[in-house]
């Protein structure tokens, strides 16, 4: 059995950054297994081994629980989660500076969960990563609200439940 620690997708995302970071400015990464949904990446100059000190740490920012990747595009990492507080929950989707990791805007909606979900353990928060195409974030929700964003400021260009 699998246990959900809902810092995981912060420590995934801070190790996804630290990387490219130390690595200088990588090709975006705007959706599920990069570019062209393959899992390959073609950067050159990898680091074969991490420094015998590690990797220095650039940014981090605390999110809440959920399952999705974060993915970067044009400059920005983009990351869904919840905010769980019984009997209220919320996901959002967070957009950040890739270098500074400064929250550029956050867009919240009301979700209803069930009881369970304010447990600890799996099913907790959104699981579909984002995906950016053409100046728009692409979102689905645990419940299937799907979202269409302005990437660069999170203003609603139109949504549906599905």
């Amino acid at each position: 059995m699998v246990r959900f620690n809902p810092y995981s997708v912060a420590l995934g995302l801070l190790l996804y950054l630290i990387v490219f970071h130390s690595l200088g400015r990588a090709d975006d990464w705007p959706q599920w297994r990069g570019p062209n949904r393959d899992g390959v990446w073609n950067e050159t100059g990898i680091l074969r081994q991490f420094p015998p000190t590690g990797l220095k740490i650039q940014w981090r920012a605390p999110i809440g629980p959920g399952w999705s990747s974060p993915i970067v595009a044009q400059g920005r990492v983009y990351v869904v989660d919840s905010e769980l507080m019984a009997p209220k929950a919320k996901e959002r989707v967070h957009c950040f500076d890739e270098k500074t990791g400064h929250r550029l805007w956050t867009y919240s909606y009301d979700v209803a969960y069930p009881d369970w979900a304010f447990t600890s353990g799996k099913g907790r928060g959104p699981t579909a990563t984002p995906m950016v195409h053409d100046g728009r974030l692409y979102t689905v929700g645990n419940k299937g609200d799907l979202l269409c964003l302005d990437a660069t400021n999170g203003n609603v260009i139109w949504k549906r439940n599905l």
